[in-house]
């Protein structure tokens, strides 16, 4: 089943679909059911978050009903007050339907045996709870708990938003960060060839020291880091290299190994099939760090607090 398919699936069982979260709802006195699904992993996960009343006969029908859906229920269990379902997905959109529905009833099932509360997710008391969208996740939560979350959130937006960035400060510490980087590149090249896949402590080093030093991040900073990380990442290239041809000079008894090693490397730049056998672990080391820097710095996690948005029911 397909990810539009899905969708289309859940009108047909009275579910609902969050696209910030991803994440299918239903809610019935009280209690919130929600589906995710993971194409790449083959994996719906259905979640329901509840106190237990009665623990034995709520473990009892976890185990009977995974029991009864042994060919696709994956994992059944009760932990940190969430009943979670993993299910194997099928390439039959019809059995993959089928399934889901006998879960969703399954869930209803345990709404009405009174064996378990409903819950809010953060204070875990039996209370009125709905839907918010925090940060990525769709979670159940009471509204004292979603009041405090407002109020902490504006806060840490206020000091966010009153934060200058102090860009020469930034800077230094984006340099000590990547020299510390290229450091340890320098140390795992000589211990194992990881083909530049270890620029990524490069670009780590130089966006973390930025952040600290300089306060707050910016995408114009982000390119100074980036392109700050691409030269320190050629000199430490190029340290790797004249330091692998030392050892190796010195194992054979060549007398002052790293003055020979730096000017055999240097020479050996023109030599056009050298060039061809270190570019593409530079391309790597680049690209590497050009993903990370991304993933990483771009989307600022560590500087914006999340956001939460208004009850989706």
């Amino acid at each position: 089943m397909t990810e539009s398919e899905f969708q289309e699936f859940l009108i047909t069982v009275g579910y609902r679909y969050n696209k910030k979260s991803k994440t299918a709802f239903n809610s019935f006195e009280g209690f919130h059911t929600l589906i995710s699904f993971r194409e790449s992993e083959k994996r719906y996960v259905v979640t329901l978050s509840a106190g237990v009343k009665d623990m034995s006969a709520l473990l009892g029908k976890l185990r009977s009903f995974a029991a009864d859906g042994k060919d696709y229920v994956i994992k059944s269990a009760y932990n940190n007050r969430q009943i979670e379902m993993i299910l194997k997905m099928t390439v039959d959109s019809e059995i993959d339907r089928e399934h889901l529905k006998n879960v969703s009833r399954f869930m209803t099932e345990l709404y009405k045996s009174g064996c378990i509360n409903p819950q809010c997710r953060v204070c875990s008391r039996n209370r009125k709870t709905g839907l918010y969208v925090i940060g990525r996740e769709l979670v159940p939560v009471c509204t004292s708990c979603i009041t405090r979350k407002r109020r902490l959130y504006e806060k840490r937006r206020d000091m966010f938003e009153k934060k200058t960035q102090n860009m020469p400060a930034g800077l230094f510490g984006a340099l000590f960060g990547a020299m510390l980087g290229a450091s340890l590149y320098v140390l795992f090249y000589q211990l194992f060839p990881s083909f530049g896949t270890t620029a990524l402590l490069i670009i780590c080093g130089a966006f973390s020291g930025f952040v600290v030093t300089g306060n707050r991040a910016t995408r114009k900073s982000a390119v100074i880091c980036f392109v700050l990380s691409c030269i320190v990442f050629a000199a430490a290239e190029y340290v790797s290299l004249v330091a692998g041809l030392a050892v190796l000079i010195e194992r054979e008894g060549g007398g002052i190994a790293v003055t020979e090693a730096i000017q055999v490397t240097n020479s050996s730049f023109t030599d056009m099939n050298y060039l061809l056998a270190i570019l593409p672990e530079l391309g790597v080391g680049l690209a590497v760090m050009a993903i990370v820097g991304v993933v990483y710095f771009l989307k600022r996690k560590y500087t914006r607090p999340l956001t939460i948005s208004k009850n989706v029911l």
